[in-house]
């Protein structure tokens, strides 16, 4: 196998710990979320959950709260 042309299926993956560390999202938060089927997409292995940081920072980006000043312009 030619191993300069092959792409890993996930090029960076977090746990809950490391979304914390990164991102500020607290590791029950997200679990909370993953309960209600809520918030960013995840990968369950066994029982450890990943997060892929594309899918973690789309979703960061698909819920910015526009204030009245940012609104205004």
């Amino acid at each position: 196998m030619n191993t300069a042309n092959h792409k890993p299926a996930f090029k960076k993956t977090l746990t809950p710990k490391d979304c914390e560390n990164i991102y500020g999202l607290n590791p029950g938060t997200l679990a909370n979320m993953r309960f209600h089927k809520i918030g960013p997409r995840y990968y369950k292995l066994g029982k450890k959950v990943l997060y892929r940081v594309e899918d973690i920072e789309q979703w960061l980006n698909e819920n910015v709260v526009l204030t009245r000043d940012q609104m205004s312009r």
